[in-house]
C-alpha cells in the first residue's frame, strides 16, 4: 500500500486555525449552512454561546472585544442569519471594534441562483466592515482567518466577514497543500510616527497659551490611557474627551474637563471654543462634538493625530496632521521633552472656575427617582469599578455624564451608530469578557431598548454570568420625546408607550433572571445594594418622570458654547 496523505476538512481547518489565534468563547446561531461548522464545534468541544438571535451574537462578540481588547467572533448561517448581524456588523465598524463574523452560505454551485437562504452577504457586509472573504478553497481557510484577526486587530480596528459556503466546509484537503502564511502590500497599518509632525506640534503647544487635549476611541484602541495620564500631568494640559473616551482620564483628575459636545459640560465645551491650540488625540470631530464645524475652537490651531489617514482634513481643516498610532505618538512626545515650558496658570485657573461654575448637578429630588441620582450612586456603591453597558437614548448620556470612570474601555456603548438594541445583549457579552475580574458588569437601559433584545436574558442561568441590568423607565422614547419637545412643540409622534409597556419584572423573571421594581426615591439606595449583592444575574426596573431632560444640551448645528439647560 502506499503512503497515505493526511487530510482534514474545511471545518476542521476553520476550528484549528481559530484556536491558533487564541478564540476561547464565540458567540452564535446555527442554521442549515452553518451546520457543518457546528458540528465540528460538537465534535471538538468548542466554547460556544448559543444567543437567541444573531444580533445578540453580534453585539456579545463586539462587547467582549471592547473589554478584552482582543477579536470578537460570532458565527451566523446564511440568508436572513447573516443579515440578523448586520448591524453588529455595523456597530462595530463605527466604533473601531475588532470583530470576526463567520457566516455559512450555500453551496456555490446554488450562489447567485436564489437557493434557499442564499443572501450576497459580501456585497452587503463590503461597505461595513474592513474586508469581506468568501473562501473558495478549504485550503485557504488558515490563511484567510489568520488575515482576518490581522486586519480586525490591527490599524484602524474593525470588523471583517469570512464567509464560508457549504461545499467548501465539507472540502477534505491534504495538509500538505496549507500554507497560513500571507503579505498584504496594500496594507501597511504600522506607520511610524513622522518625528518632524512630532517636532511641529512641540512648538506649537510651547507658542500656545491655552492648549487643550481633546481624545476619543482612538487611544483607547491604542491602550494609550497610561500614556495621555503621563503627558497631560507633565504639561499640565486640560483634557475634554469624546463618549468613547471615557475612562481615559479618570473622573476625579482636576485636568478632566469632562465630556465634550452635545451633552458634555459647560467647562469641556468652553474649552473648546477659548483654546487657542487644540490637540486632538483619536477622535473623528464626530457631529455630537463639533456640532458646527465652521464655528469650532475658531481661535484654535488644530493639530490631528490619527491612525486613519481618511479622517485627517475629513471635517475639520487642520493645521498639523499627524497619521499614526497614538501611543506612539504620545511615548515619543515623552521621550522627547518640550523645552522651556511653562505652566499656563491663568488657563487652569479660568478652567477651574469654568468647573465651579456650572457643574453637573443632580436635580433635588421630587415624587420620581432622578436618573441622575441613579448613576451617581451606582458609582458611589460600586467604587466607580464597574463595567458600565447603556443602550442608546437619554439613559446613555446620564451614564456618560453622572458614573465617575476610573478606567478606559469602562463605559461601553455604541457611539456612532447609536444602536437601540445594543444594551441588553452587550452587558451580557462583557459579563463573559469580566467573569474572572473583580469588576461588576451594569447594564443601564431604556424600556425603548429593552424591549427590543431582552430575549437574550434567557442565557443567563444557563452560563451563569451575573450581569445587572437597571431599566430607567420613563414610559417613553425618552430622547425622541426630548427632541420632540424642544424641536417639535411637544407633538409627541409615537414616541410614548403609556400603558402599552410589558411587565418587565415579570418579563425578566419568565426568562430566568431575578428581577425587582423601585419607584420611591427613598428606596433607591437599597434596591441598588440589593442587585449588586445578588449572586447572578438581576434586573431592577426604575420608574422615573417621562418629562426628565438632559442636559446641558448644544442644540444640534450650534456651536458649542450655545449650550441649553445649564445648571
Amino acid at each position: 500500500m502506499g503512503n497515505t496523505k493526511e487530510t482534514k476538512l474545511g471545518t476542521e481547518l476553520l476550528v484549528d486555525a481559530l484556536r491558533d489565534q487564541g478564540v476561547s468563547v464565540i458567540f452564535g446561531y446555527p442554521g442549515g449552512a452553518a451546520l457543518h461548522i457546528y458540528d465540528e464545534f460538537f465534535r471538538q468541544n468548542v466554547n460556544h454561546v448559543l444567543t437567541r438571535h444573531e444580533q445578540g451574537a453580534g453585539h456579545m462578540a463586539d462587547a467582549y472585544a471592547r473589554v478584552t481588547g482582543e477579536v470578537g467572533v460570532a458565527v451566523t448561517t446564511s440568508g436572513p442569519g447573516a443579515t440578523n448581524i448586520v448591524t453588529p456588523v455595523a456597530t462595530a465598524q463605527m466604533d473601531s471594534v475588532p470583530m470576526v463574523v463567520i457566516s455559512g452560505q450555500v453551496a456555490v454551485d446554488g450562489i447567485g441562483k436564489d437557493a434557499f437562504q442564499e443572501t450576497d452577504v459580501v456585497s452587503l457586509m463590503t461597505p461595513i466592515t474592513k474586508y469581506a472573504y468568501q473562501v473558495t478553497d478549504a485550503k485557504d481557510i488558515p490563511r484567510i482567518i489568520k488575515e482576518a484577526f490581522y486586519l480586525a486587530n490591527s490599524g484602524r480596528k474593525g470588523p471583517v466577514l469570512v464567509d464560508i459556503p457549504k461545499n467548501i466546509g465539507v472540502q477534505a484537503v491534504e495538509l500538505a497543500d496549507v500554507d497560513d502564511s500571507f503579505d498584504l502590500p496594500g496594507y501597511q497599518p504600522e506607520t511610524l510616527v513622522d518625528l518632524a509632525a512630532v517636532e511641529a506640534v512641540k512648538n506649537a503647544l510651547l507658542a500656545a497659551d491655552k492648549p487643550l487635549l481633546l481624545v476619543g476611541n482612538g487611544l483607547v484602541k491604542s491602550d494609550a490611557a497610561q500614556a495621555l495620564r503621563d503627558f497631560a500631568h507633565r504639561y499640565q494640559i486640560p483634557v475634554t474627551h469624546t463618549l468613547l473616551g471615557a475612562g481615559l482620564m479618570t473622573s476625579d483628575d482636576p485636568l478632566n474637563l469632562g465630556m465634550a459636545g452635545m451633552h458634555g459640560t459647560y467647562a469641556a465645551n468652553m474649552a473648546l471654543m477659548e483654546t487657542d491650540c487644540l490637540v486632538n488625540l483619536g477622535s473623528r470631530f464626530d457631529d455630537r462634538v463639533a456640532s458646527n464645524p465652521n464655528n469650532f475652537a475658531p481661535g484654535a490651531k488644530i493639530i490631528h493625530v490619527d491612525i486613519d489617514a481618511a479622517e485627517l482634513n475629513k471635517i475639520m481643516p487642520t493645521d498639523i496632521a499627524v497619521v499614526g498610532d497614538a501611543k506612539q505618538f504620545l511615548q515619543v512626545l515623552l521621550e522627547n521633552p518640550i523645552d522651556n515650558w511653562t505652566n499656563k496658570t491663568a488657563w487652569l485657573e479660568h478652567q477651574a472656575a469654568n468647573q465651579a461654575l456650572h457643574p453637573l448637578r443632580v436635580p433635588e429630588a421630587n415624587d420620581f427617582i432622578r436618573p441622575q441620582r441613579v448613576l451617581e450612586y451606582l458609582g458611589q456603591a460600586t467604587n466607580g469599578q464597574a463595567y458600565i453597558v447603556t443602550d442608546v437614548g437619554q439613559h446613555q448620556m446620564w451614564a456618560a455624564q453622572y458614573y465617575p470612570y476610573q478606567f478606559p474601555r469602562q463605559l461601553l456603548t455604541s457611539g456612532g451608530l447609536g444602536t437601540m438594541g445594543y444594551g441588553v445583549p452587550a452587558t451580557i457579552g462583557a459579563a463573559f469578557a469580566a467573569a474572572d475580574t473583580d469588576h461588576p458588569v451594569v447594564g443601564i437601559i431604556g424600556d425603548g431598548g429593552f424591549q427590543m433584545t431582552n430575549q437574550e436574558l434567557n442565557i443567563i442561568q444557563h452560563y451563569g454570568v451575573k450581569p445587572k441590568f437597571i431599566i430607567l423607565n420613563n414610559t417613553v422614547l425618552g430622547m425622541v420625546h426630548q427632541w420632540q419637545h424642544a424641536f417639535y412643540e411637544d407633538r409627541y409622534s409615537h414616541s410614548e408607550f403609556g400603558a402599552g409597556l410589558p411587565d418587565f419584572v415579570k418579563l425578566s423573571e419568565a426568562l430566568g433572571v431575578k428581577a425587582a421594581r423601585v419607584t420611591e426615591p427613598s428606596q433607591l439606595e437599597a434596591a441598588i445594594d440589593t442587585m449588586l449583592a445578588y449572586d447572578g444575574g438581576y434586573v431592577l426596573e426604575i420608574l422615573i418622570d417621562k418629562h426628565e431632560l438632559v442636559t446641558p444640551m448644544v442644540p444640534s448645528g450650534k456651536a458649542n458654547n450655545e449650550m441649553e439647560g445649564l445648571s
